[in-house]
């Protein structure tokens, strides 16, 4: 058994170097942004990323597109997370912006459809 060599029983072949991408080849992936960061317009949603749940509810991340045809992803805030899992057929989000609530703190007002 010293000094054989051994084999894979599937009969791969050795992973060939010129397949594999260069440096250049490498990219950094699109940026998540903030909810309070995107503008306050309409979007469409494009896709649903459900994250699991955090200490404040569910964690979503949600691709959407602008009404100029530009694409983001956006962490959704909680109670837009919540809004979307209730509402399954909902497809267009207006983003309200910040309002504040009658015990003077912040939150992030939006319309489903």
């Amino acid at each position: 058994m010293f000094g054989e060599q051994t084999f894979d029983i599937v009969g791969t072949p050795a992973p060939d170097r010129r397949d594999w991408p260069s440096f250049d080849d490498f990219y950094y992936p699109q940026e998540i942004c903030k909810w309070r960061d995107i503008q306050t317009v309409r979007y469409k949603i494009l896709e649903y990323f459900d994250q699991g749940k955090n200490r404040f509810g569910p964690s979503v991340v949600l691709k959407v597109e602008h009404e100029n045809r530009s694409i983001v992803f956006v962490w959704a805030p909680t109670s837009l997370g919540f809004a979307l899992q209730r509402s399954k057929e909902a497809e267009f989000i207006w983003n309200l912006g910040v309002k504040v609530a009658d015990n003077g703190n912040g939150f992030f007002d939006f319309k489903i459809c």
